[in-house]
């Protein structure tokens, strides 16, 4: 089983407040599957996906292309 990423002050946080965060969490884990599952029905459907270099910064990329 994974380990879970849960912020330092989880234990300071009030009942509501840990509530409010793992839904959050959840929101965002249901968000990147549902990335995951879309690119990986457009390569199974035969489209090849490129994506862009992590390492380089967004500014440097907008120059690139203009």
């Amino acid at each position: 089983m994974a380990k879970l990423k849960i912020a330092k002050s989880f234990n300071k946080m009030s009942l509501s407040e840990q509530e409010s965060y793992l839904v959050n969490k959840i929101y965002e884990l249901h968000a990147l599957e549902d990335a995951y599952r879309r690119m990986l029905g457009k390569i199974r459907g035969g489209s090849k996906q490129s994506l862009p270099d992590d390492d380089e910064r967004p500014d440097l990329i907008e120059l690139k292309s203009a």
